[in-house]
């Protein structure tokens, strides 16, 4: 891939992508272009860092603070879940239990459980279970019918 810089003295900036085939990674600039390129806060061992909300596995609220589990550490924060669930939707945040919100983008595998749960299994390998309440909602948002 080119990456053409030029310094202009008057006019508006302009970002010009040219692409043969959309890809992945193209997507990636685009959406970061766009503004959607905003970064997570995790604090660990007393320093803050600064995580892609696509890196970011799940959320957790355990007694009152949220975790965001990426795919080898954990990081606590100040966001509550109704704010990731929020800000972070569209980059597919979706509430998965009372207590947790899942990165859709993030599931490996999905398989149907008794009593219409669903037992996700993340990139990293971890099992989460999808409850009653919200697999309707999380099967129709993987048939593209809701967001």
């Amino acid at each position: 891939m080119k990456v053409v810089l030029q310094q202009i003295s008057e006019g508006n900036e302009e970002i010009r992508i040219r692409y043969r085939q959309m890809t992945e990674q193209i997507e990636e600039i685009v959406h970061y272009i766009e503004g959607q390129g905003d970064k997570l806060i995790g604090l660990k061992d007393g320093q803050q860092f600064m995580l892609r909300p696509y890196d970011v596995l799940y959320l957790e609220s355990v007694e009152g603070t949220a975790y965001l589990y990426t795919e080898k550490e954990v990081y606590r924060s100040s966001l509550t879940l109704m704010a990731a669930e929020r800000a972070y939707g569209d980059e597919g945040y979706f509430r998965c239990s009372k207590s947790m919100v899942l990165n859709i983008y993030r599931i490996r595998k999905l398989q149907s459980m008794p009593g219409n749960r669903i037992d996700v299994t993340m990139d990293n390998g971890e099992h989460v279970v999808i409850s009653r309440r919200y697999a309707k909602e999380l099967r129709s948002i993987l048939k593209g019918e809701m967001r």
